[in-house]
């Protein structure tokens, strides 16, 4: 799985230079914000794959996505947004998620070194980092709206990603984090 991990940072290394400058256009005031609370929802993931390496349990956590999956939705009014489309939005960001998680438990497994124990617990500290976390997500994905059908979107997105996150593992989960933002148009 790591091998494949870092062919796919390894193409978008060597695509980025292609969609900046398809993208030489600054992306909205709105996107750095989102991009930054995504990647900082990606660098507390590192945290869960610690905690999960030295607990033993799984990555995947189907009760905590439904909770949080539905905590987002009863808050989408809140921001205006559609529960569909916050619930879509959400679970690209728990997939991102657990690609850290699974990249990182790897890596440890493949070198053989134990990573440190995490300062806090998943459920005495590092959910509470998340849930905290939601409301800027929401309000930043909301903020970015009305730009999400625009033709440049995508390069917009890509562009910022590569600006702002240099770790592989947090590239590429950004990636798949973000995957749903712009939807396809016909002029893309």
């Amino acid at each position: 799985m790591l091998k494949s991990f870092h062919i796919t940072a390894l193409a978008m290394a060597l695509f980025a230079p292609c969609l900046n400058a398809a993208s030489a256009q600054q992306p909205p005031a709105q996107l750095p914000p989102l991009i930054t609370a995504m990647e900082q929802r990606l660098e507390i993931a590192n945290d869960v794959a610690r905690s999960k390496w030295h607990s033993g349990k799984p990555v995947q956590d189907s009760e905590r996505e439904r909770q949080v999956i539905q905590n987002a939705e009863s808050r989408a009014g809140e921001f205006k947004l559609p529960p569909d489309d916050i619930r879509e939005f959400m679970t690209a960001q728990m997939e991102a998620n657990k690609m850290v998680q699974y990249a990182r438990i790897e890596q440890w497994r493949e070198t053989g070194q134990s990573p440190e124990k995490p300062e806090s617990g998943l459920t005495d500290g590092i959910r509470g980092r998340l849930d905290a976390l939601l409301p800027l997500l929401m309000q930043s994905y909301s903020a970015f709206q009305p730009y999400r059908s625009d033709a440049k979107c995508s390069g917009w997105v890509q562009s910022e990603i590569q600006r702002q996150a240099s770790d592989p593992v947090i590239v590429t989960a950004l990636q798949r984090a973000a995957g749903d933002l712009c939807p396809i148009t016909a002029t893309q």
